[in-house]
């Protein structure tokens, strides 16, 4: 275990962003089954790329990049208003799994956030 999974903000976020990642790429895997057209494929591939870079952001800030805290905090934070979107849609489905992922999304964002203003980080290389 590395020290910064070792700190209960940064391994919450790190945790979170790596599931994250895991979802986006079963979703595209999902995309491309139910659309094996172009562009399902398309979809599925972009989606596919993104998980594995939140999967490689949370790695990097496992391992004590500080810069790559900062990336979890901004993909945070463009994951609120996805949600944010999701949630003015009429489709009862988008809408209910939008309210059952935001508290996760929530709780990326704020313990991200507070892991940069506690430099959480610097602090794993005194301990």
């Amino acid at each position: 275990m590395t020290p910064a999974l070792r700190r209960p903000l940064l391994a919450t976020c790190i945790v979170l962003t790596a599931l994250t990642g895991v979802a986006a790429a079963g979703i595209g895997i999902a995309s491309a089954i139910a659309n094996p057209k172009t562009f399902g494929v398309g979809v599925a591939l972009m989606l596919g790329g993104y998980g594995a870079l939140l999967v490689f952001v949370a790695w990097l800030v496992a391992r004590g990049h500080a810069w790559a805290l900062n990336l979890i905090v901004a993909s945070g934070l463009l994951h609120v208003l996805v949600l944010a979107s999701f949630l003015t849609t009429d489709d009862r489905a988008q809408f209910i799994g939008s309210l059952i992922v935001l508290p996760f999304v929530a709780a990326t964002v704020v313990t991200a956030t507070i892991a940069v203003g506690r430099r959480e980080l610097e602090r794993t290389s005194r301990d």
